[in-house]
């Protein structure tokens, strides 16, 4: 099966290169220049309507969103570990429930916080920014007693649920918010780094 991504370097779409790195399938990866607003592009938007990334091809259809590609891929691999393994549908939703959390709550917390001119025309952001803090400490406190119980978001089993929360938190420490209120989160990030694949994936958003 043919598949190919666009990305971004530090993007959320870095959560699903690891997803592809850990599952270990063949992509071609396209670079997006986000800062030169390439996303914008005419010749992105015949790709990608949205102008988003990721943005994920596969024999010429297009599926977009975070979480509903990392759903996607994790079909695609008998046995994937992307999420824990389980027939029971409601556990199933359970586990996309998590992955939207992150995409439609946290992550727009955190851009709140580094991107806050994206929330408002005015060019006083200190009001979005204090917002976007407020919202990321009750979000990372969450998270902080949860992995406070266990190394991973489920328990002792890895899953891409906690590279979305590796990116959350990451993404945030870059615009200037602080982790030292959250010992558990800063090791999680140690143990979500030392993974082959998320170091394989490092390589590929620092080589493209």
């Amino acid at each position: 099966m043919a598949l190919t991504l666009f990305y971004a370097p530090g993007a959320c779409s870095g959560v699903t290169i690891n997803a592809i790195q850990e599952l270990g399938l063949e992509c071609d990866f396209k670079r997006i220049n986000l800062a030169s607003g390439e996303q914008k592009s005419p010749e992105y938007l015949q790709i990608n309507p949205f102008g988003k990334v990721p943005a994920l091809v596969t024999e010429g259809k297009l599926l977009t969103e975070n979480p509903a590609i990392l759903l996607y891929l994790n079909s695609l691999v008998p046995g994937s570990k992307l999420l824990p393994e389980t027939e029971d549908e409601y556990q199933k939703c359970v586990y996309a429930s998590d992955l939207m959390w992150f995409s439609s709550t946290v992550h727009p917390s955190v851009r709140h916080v580094c991107m806050p001119a994206y929330y408002t025309v005015s060019k006083d952001v200190c009001d979005v920014v204090t917002s976007g803090r407020n919202m990321l400490t009750s979000h990372f406190e969450k998270a902080e007693k949860r992995l406070k119980a266990s190394n991973w978001w489920y328990g002792e089993q890895w899953s891409i649920v906690d590279v979305y929360l590796h990116w959350c938190y990451t993404r945030a420490l870059r615009g200037g918010f602080s982790l030292d209120d959250f010992p558990a989160l800063l090791a999680h990030q140690k143990r979500v780094e030392s993974k082959p694949s998320f170091q394989r994936r490092s390589a590929i958003e620092q080589s493209h």
